[in-house]
């Protein structure tokens, strides 16, 4: 049986049923993925761990408010990184006030956007990898969830959907592991970064990608 390697719906996309790419494992019944999607991760983990050592990679699921989102001069996604990355900017000025020096933070990411059946609004899954010397970890991401990045991420959404603190419906839930602590330098020898590969390429598959005009539905960090 031949199967086909161009994406029917984006001719631009290469279609991978591979278990496996670049030495890290994939999940099989995930298949067909995106190979640049696949590549894109690749390449921002590697980066993330270039720079940061010790990486804190947090994997969560982003929903759109049901009243919808807000007229932002930006799509919500681009609103939500740089509300992000001013609030940790934020935090790194307090810190080298009040002590001298702070550690270096950069933020990368990588995100895609879906809508099926079962979640018929569009939501967004999302891994953020920070400095592991900055942010230690996450809990749930739900409204108890009271580490520093946790409230970062919260409000950052939140602000993005226009909403108040606390809503009673759940915008964001958090992946089973929330959070992964990776080490460098990057390759497919370690045990946690090949699972941390793994668990991530859930982004990559592409069943249930929202296909926009103009607008991709995975995107990554540019630097």
């Amino acid at each position: 049986m031949n199967r086909p390697t161009r994406n029917p719906m984006n001719h631009n996309q290469t279609l991978y049923y591979d278990t496996s790419y670049k030495g890290f494992p994939l999940w099989s019944q995930h298949a067909p993925y995106i190979k640049e999607d696949l590549s894109g991760l690749h390449d921002t983990m590697e980066r993330a761990l270039n720079e940061h050592s010790r990486t804190l990679a947090v994997r969560f699921d982003l929903k759109v408010p049901v009243a919808g989102m807000p007229l932002h001069l930006e799509p919500p996604m681009e609103h939500f990184i740089r509300a992000v990355n001013r609030r940790i900017k934020a935090k790194y000025d307090r810190e080298r006030l009040l002590k001298g020096s702070a550690h270096h933070c950069t933020v990368r990411y990588a995100r895609k956007a879906e809508q099926n059946i079962q979640s018929p609004y569009e939501h967004y899954h999302v891994v953020l990898f920070v400095n592991n010397d900055v942010f230690r970890q996450v809990g749930n991401l739900g409204p108890g969830d009271n580490s520093e990045l946790g409230k970062i991420i919260r409000d950052a959404w939140y602000s993005t959907g226009g909403v108040n603190a606390g809503p009673t419906e759940y915008l964001i839930h958090g992946s089973t592991p929330s959070y992964r602590r990776l080490k460098g330098p990057f390759n497919s020898f370690s045990q946690e970064t090949r699972e941390a590969f793994r668990h991530y390429s859930y982004l990559c598959k592409e069943s249930t990608t929202l296909y926009q005009r103009g607008r991709p539905a995975f995107t990554t960090s540019r630097k």
